[in-house]
């Protein structure tokens, strides 16, 4: 559902480029006066990037509304950008615009929730490659849950500073939020990344990886002190197992530690792939060039 979705977005946004381009749709094929010039794929990138999604938001934020039913997801939002170069190997380039998406999706999203009188938010957490879609699709209250929400908003949320800053302009606004946050071993979860990579060309580095691994730590005592009254459900997707719902106190015995020896493995798995020969040219430099 969610790949069909994707390319329903991309497709929309393409005909919004096309249509909006004077690059485009300046010169015509049957003037005999004006040159015809075969159309050439638009490249953005950085502010340029910025800058045309933001001439263009509200229009974006029309297409991925007709779509996404009531999730945010900044994969999702990104892949609108397609249009304009992002190839999702080259999410830098991109993330600003893409979070020009997400500001406004939200917002709408927040807007809809609210004509239905279901002013509720769903987070997902976890870290890359950690299962979260598998995990919730195979605990059917947490998959009623998320399909019962006002808006579920998926992400990784490593940054716990930046998601008690959203948990709490949500709480101004009148929503009450919940949270599902899954977790998978470092080896399970960065070899996940790179079978994504295969099957829909979203690259995470090892560097990435290693770092932000090691920021999950402490994760669940923290939501309790800071947000006790928030619902919670954690669920352990250790080595793939299908995702098993566990007690608050099972998970803080979670392991976020990164030890040197954790580091050579991880490599050792991109290494791995490289070799097998499964990667393609562009990915195996987006492994080297995104940081």
């Amino acid at each position: 559902m969610k790949t069909l979705k994707t390319f329903q977005l991309w497709m929309m946004a393409l005909i919004l480029a096309i249509s909006t381009s004077p690059a485009l749709t300046s010169c015509s094929k049957n003037d005999p006066e004006i040159p015809y010039i075969e159309p050439q794929p638009i490249i953005l990138k950085g502010e340029a990037a910025v800058k045309w999604t933001r001439e263009h938001l509200d229009s974006l934020a029309d297409v991925y509304m007709a779509s996404c039913g009531n999730l945010l997801d900044p994969d999702m939002t990104r892949d609108l950008l397609s249009c304009i170069g992002y190839t999702r190997l080259n999410v830098f380039d991109y993330r600003e615009a893409g979070w020009l998406i997400d500001s406004v999706a939200l917002v709408r999203l927040m807007d809809r929730a609210a004509e239905q009188n279901n002013k509720t938010i769903l987070f997902t957490m976890g870290m890359y490659g950690c299962g979260k879609t598998t995990s919730i699709n195979n605990n059917p209250q947490l998959k009623e849950l998320v399909e019962k929400s006002g808006v579920v908003s998926e992400g990784a949320y490593n940054n716990l500073t930046y998601f008690d800053g959203v948990v709490a302009d949500m709480d101004k606004k009148g929503f009450e939020s919940s949270l599902i946050f899954v977790y998978n071993d470092a080896e399970t979860g960065y070899t996940n990344c790179m079978d994504r990579l295969i099957s829909s060309n979203r690259a995470v580095t090892c560097e990435a990886y290693i770092s932000v691994f090691p920021q999950f730590q402490g994760r669940v005592d923290s939501i309790e002190k800071y947000h006790p009254d928030m619902p919670f459900y954690c669920i352990d997707n250790s080595y793939n197992n299908g995702g098993k719902w566990v007690t608050n106190e099972v998970a803080k015995q979670w392991d976020y530690t990164m030890t040197e020896d954790l580091k050579k493995k991880i490599y050792a798995i991109k290494q791995s792939y490289i070799d097998s020969g499964k990667l393609t040219q562009e990915q195996i430099d987006a492994l080297k060039s995104i940081k």
